[in-house]
């Protein structure tokens, strides 16, 4: 009986040797693996990186096109601007010679009809001599 006990436990150490070398094969395999998705990430990692910068760039460009149109038309508006402004200037100078001049009318008016009246109530309370 103790042969095959022997036997028994011989071929059961080399299932467990079988098993361990199984194992150690997996392992093995699972290491593999995980270096070669390391490299797969850091190979994604590098794409990407390059895609941000290039996308920085365009961003960066397409920012630098729109201040320059913004200031292009800030420019003309302010040109334009400037422009009504002035013709407003000299509108309203217009208008204010005008207005000075019917102001001074006006009052020639006012002292003619004043001097009128005065003269009109000098004859009638006789204050003047007829001619």
């Amino acid at each position: 009986m103790s042969i095959t006990v022997e036997v028994e436990l011989k071929d059961f150490l080399i299932q467990i040797n079988q098993k361990l070398d199984n194992l150690q094969k997996d392992v093995t395999d699972i290491k593999i693996e995980l270096s070669e998705v390391k490299g797969e990430i850091k190979r994604l990692e590098e794409k990407i990186d390059g895609v941000e910068k290039r996308l920085e760039e365009k961003i960066d460009g397409v920012e630098k096109r729109l201040e320059e149109k913004i200031d292009g038309i800030e420019k003309r508006l302010e040109g334009k601007i400037d422009g009504s402004e002035k013709r407003l200037e000299g509108k309203i100078d217009g208008l204010e010679k005008r207005l000075e001049n019917q102001e001074f009318v006006s009052r020639g008016i006012l002292v003619a009809l004043i001097v009128t009246i005065l003269g009109g109530l000098a004859k009638l309370f006789g204050l003047v001599g007829s001619p």
